[in-house]
């Protein structure tokens, strides 16, 4: 347990987080909401549990106390505390707790010492009033500088003020160089530059964790200038979990969170295995979370909305990333191409079980190698700031390659005005190769044209529903088609159907198929087996439609004839599926994600 509890809260939060799943396909964002509570259970039991074995920041030392009332020549006890922080921070070694009365602090901390295992070093609020940090617009470079100290905890403390001095920091709370085992808890940052930064310029800034903080104002939403949480260069195994970044302004692309480098910059610089969970992110300038040649990250259970351009972007030279089981709605609020979630210039991202709604786009895909997309919900994406001529349920565009689309729903997405379909596949560029959209609903666009496709090679379409009150219309190279001449012309969607596709309750956000449906049991099963054979390595068709979670997050779960299973590992090149254990399967045997029936329903899958 040498990392610490909060340390190796990281590797757990890949197994707890990723166990929010939206059940209900339609509204039941509370569900979601009730499932991260579970996890939160999960997580303090297996702290406790950590603890309890020596690992965690609990083993006891000195108690010292600061007031603003005390004096620094005193020894920091209970009656003959401190008068700053700076003096307690001066003299805590590992084990000991700063107990801090309420009130106003105008000083720049920076802790002398680092903890060790099992013996952190705490900073926390006595709870008699609210500890503030006040670094007086920017009259000290930030409120708490952490570099190179490691072991440490802060809780229950109110960072201001660091806005306005010439040069870096300009946080509320930096952790510089070298620092590492680092838990900010229940922090609130507000009216900084950057609220909670960690920077690993030259040496990795590793183990950190935020939670439970916020990085505005509530009473005032005053937020911070630039980006509320910021990872920024070499920050590896660290987690920003069930905080709430608003109100990131007013200056230009300011982001609720942010995972980056400089601009262009390389993944080589970039932060690695990052987990943004169960966060509150709105009302930001521009994007809620961004990442830029960020390594291996997961974006799972947050709630983005009402951010000035996209709800989550994953960014230039961004890898294996998993974006699961989030609600991102009602952004695009200041910017016009803007989107639920957006996908640029990345390689192996997962797009699955979220709910991307009431944006200008759904989802954007552009330039990326390897975007695998299944079971969302994405719905009434036609609003949004400016015009509405690129408002859309789907783009894929430009230079993408590897891309599936699977038993995803599409309801009444795009505008009368749009330039564009509900769904678009096309080329700006010299390669658009390998798409597949197969099993998936898409219902009632509103622009002229249902689906656009012009200039994809290896383009394939089919076990869909295209359903309109108007008269479906497909663009297909440049030629406008209804459903029966675009299926002569294209020779796609042979197996597709063009049906309504009787939602429960499509007005009340209910996308779940009546028993009646003609859509139940019309899909297909995705791929399947090439040789029979006995083992936990299964040779497949296609492996294109699966993800292994990228190293990050949990690989899909599949069925192979009756066995469900998980995908551990997959070999894209050789068609290879590794699974979590061994069975016995024969050749031709099915393989697709879990359905009941005789064979997959199309749209989202109500199975889990």
């Amino acid at each position: 347990m040498g990392a610490g509890a909060d340390g190796y809260l990281h590797k757990f939060t890949q197994y707890t987080a990723k166990q929010h799943r939206i059940c209900e396909k339609c509204d039941n964002w509370g569900m979601i909401r009730q499932m991260k509570n579970k996890v939160l259970v999960l997580t303090l039991a297996w702290l406790l549990a950590a603890c309890a074995l020596g690992g965690g920041p609990s083993a006891p030392g000195k108690l010292y106390y600061v007031t603003i009332n005390g004096d620094d020549a005193d020894p920091g006890s209970d009656t003959q505390p401190f008068r700053t922080i700076g003096k307690a921070a001066s003299v805590a070694r590992p084990g000991d707790t700063i107990l801090i009365h309420g009130g106003v602090y105008y000083e720049e901390v920076k802790p002398h010492y680092s903890g060790r295992p099992g013996k952190f070093i705490t900073y926390t609020n006595y709870g008699d009033g609210e500890v503030i940090i006040d670094a007086e617009n920017g009259q000290r470079a930030g409120c708490i500088e952490i570099d190179n100290k490691s072991y440490l905890q802060f809780t229950g403390l109110t960072v201001r003020g660091a806005n306005l001095y010439p040069d870096w920091p300009r946080a509320g709370i930096a952790l510089t160089d070298g620092s590492n085992n680092i838990t900010l808890d229940n922090i609130k940052a507000y009216d900084n530059y950057y609220g909670i930064m960690a920077y690993g310029k030259d040496t990795p800034v590793s183990f950190i964790t935020v939670k439970n903080s916020i990085t505005f104002d509530p009473g005032t939403n005053t937020g911070n200038v630039h980006y509320g949480i910021f990872f920024y260069m070499k920050v590896y195994d660290s987690n920003i979990i069930n905080n709430h970044a608003a109100f990131a302004l007013p200056e230009v692309q300011s982001y609720g969170i942010e995972v980056s480098t400089d601009y262009p910059g390389t993944q080589a610089d970039g932060a690695r295995r990052i987990v943004i969970s169960g966060n509150e992110v709105d009302h930001n300038e521009s994007q809620g979370i961004h990442t830029l040649n960020a390594a291996g990250v997961l974006i799972s259970g947050n709630h983005l909305h009402d951010n000035g351009a996209t709800g989550i972007q994953i960014e230039d030279g961004s890898e294996n990333v998993v974006i699961e089981n989030n609600l991102s709605e009602n952004n695009a609020q200041s910017y016009e191409y803007e989107t639920g979630a957006w996908v640029d210039h990345s390689k192996n991202v997962l797009v699955r079980n979220n709910i991307l709604r009431s944006n200008k786009i759904g989802l954007n895909i552009t330039d990326s190698d390897r975007v695998i997309v299944h079971d969302n919900s994405i719905y009434l994406n036609d609003r949004g700031a400016e015009n509405l001529i690129n408002a859309a349920g789907l783009i894929v565009k430009n230079n993408v390659t590897n891309i599936s689309i699977t038993q995803n729903t599409f309801y009444q997405n795009s505008a009368g005005e749009a330039q564009l379909g509900g769904i678009n596949v096309r080329s700006n560029g010299p390669a658009c190769d390998r798409i597949s959209f197969i099993n998936n609903i898409v219902v009632e666009s509103k622009s002229s044209w249902d689906m656009v496709q012009a200039a994809c090679t290896n383009f394939s379409s089919d076990y869909n529903d295209f359903f309109n009150i108007r008269v479906v219309s497909i663009k297909w190279n440049e030629n406008t088609y209804d459903w029966s001449a675009y299926l002569a012309a294209s020779q796609q969607d042979t197996h597709s159907l063009s049906q309504d596709p009787l939602f429960v309750d499509p007005a009340g956000l209910d996308f779940h198929l009546q028993p009646s449906s003609p859509l139940v049991g019309k899909g297909v099963v995705l791929t399947s087996t090439t040789d029979a054979g006995n083992g936990n390595v299964i040779p497949v068709t296609d492996a294109s439609y699966f993800s292994d979670g990228f190293g990050i997050g949990e690989g899909d779960e599949i069925v192979i004839a009756a066995n469900r299973v998980r995908i551990i590992a997959i070999d894209y090149a050789n068609h290879e599926i590794t699974i979590d254990r061994t069975i016995q399967w024969k050749k031709g045997d099915g393989v697709s994600f879990p359905f009941s029936g005789a064979a997959p329903d199309m749209g989202a899958s109500d199975v889990k």
